[in-house]
């Protein structure tokens, strides 16, 4: 059985290592570790057998694994997945779970025999993907804030998906709101904005409000701006486009409201973005 320790794969001022596994054939064998660890499904499906036991997990699947857990990962079917790894210091979880000072909470997330799954929304894995980017980029750069970044995010990440007795998935979206939420993934419905999606869902305006906040936690405003966010990111990240070009090929009329959404949601400026995304690339 192969054991990871900690002190070979965590800095110990840091606290933490993130790392995306971008394919099942980059997977180590059934192995444990002394350390915990957060993961998380982007893309595809796979089968995560752990303690003996198989989790089916899709995108959205946060999986919390315990020092002891002994686990490995397999294709479910023909299909791939993509995730994201946060290593983390045993004095870390410690630490939080001291602060929260919650005894049957930790009892709750530690002692039972599988790990606890919470099941986050598209718009809960963008806001968790994006506070770990910034714990990176913040890693080479200054390792204090980056560590007291990376505490708050724990604390937020453990009381918002765990805190519940029972962490349960989401119910299955009706197909027609699957259908919706497929078709404004392209470039002409998403500039439409809610008028395209009111008009592919069939429903009135009040079922679909209502529907995205039991399915998806979120409003019909909210997920379309972080599709149109979404779409700025990669722009900014693949393309030479100017601001001003990036905002109205994302599908916003009014560049000062991208600005200020922009900013809102990914703490930086446009421009800034780009730049410290270029620095990284470089450090890398």
């Amino acid at each position: 059985m192969i054991k990871y320790s900690e002190a070979g794969h965590i800095d110990p001022e840091l606290l933490a290592n993130p790392f995306w596994v971008e394919s099942l054939s980059q997977v180590s064998p059934e192995h444990t570790h002394d350390f915990y660890e957060f993961f998380i499904l982007s893309e595809g499906t796979c089968k995560h057998i752990v303690n003996g036991e198989v989790q089916r997990l899709k995108p959205g699947c946060l999986v919390f694994i315990r020092p002891r857990d002994t686990h490995k990962y397999e294709a479910d079917g023909d299909g791939d997945c993509r995730f994201l790894n946060i290593s983390c210091r045993s004095s870390l979880i410690a630490e939080a779970l001291a602060f929260l000072n919650e005894e049957e909470f930790a009892h709750g997330l530690l002692d039972p025999p599988l790990p606890r799954i919470a099941m986050l929304s598209q718009l809960e894995m963008a806001e968790f993907f994006r506070h770990i980017e910034r714990f990176r980029m913040l890693s080479d750069i200054d390792k204090v804030k980056a560590r007291i970044h990376l505490k708050g995010v724990l604390v937020d990440t453990l009381t918002r998906y765990f805190f519940s007795p029972e962490t349960t998935e989401r119910p299955e979206l009706p197909l027609w709101l699957e259908h919706a939420i497929s078709k404004m993934q392209l470039k002409e419905n998403l500039n439409q904005g809610l008028r395209a999606l009111y008009g592919l869902s069939g429903r009135s305006a009040g079922h679909v409000n209502r529907a995205f906040r039991q399915y998806l936690n979120q409003t019909p405003t909210e997920y379309i701006n972080q599709l149109k966010l979404n779409m700025a990111r990669n722009l900014l990240l693949t393309t030479e486009l100017r601001v001003v070009e990036i905002a109205l090929e994302s599908g916003f009329e009014n560049v000062s409201h991208f600005y200020h959404q922009f900013k809102k949601f990914y703490h930086q400026a446009p421009l800034d973005f780009r730049k410290n995304a270029q620095v990284n690339r470089l450090l890398q």
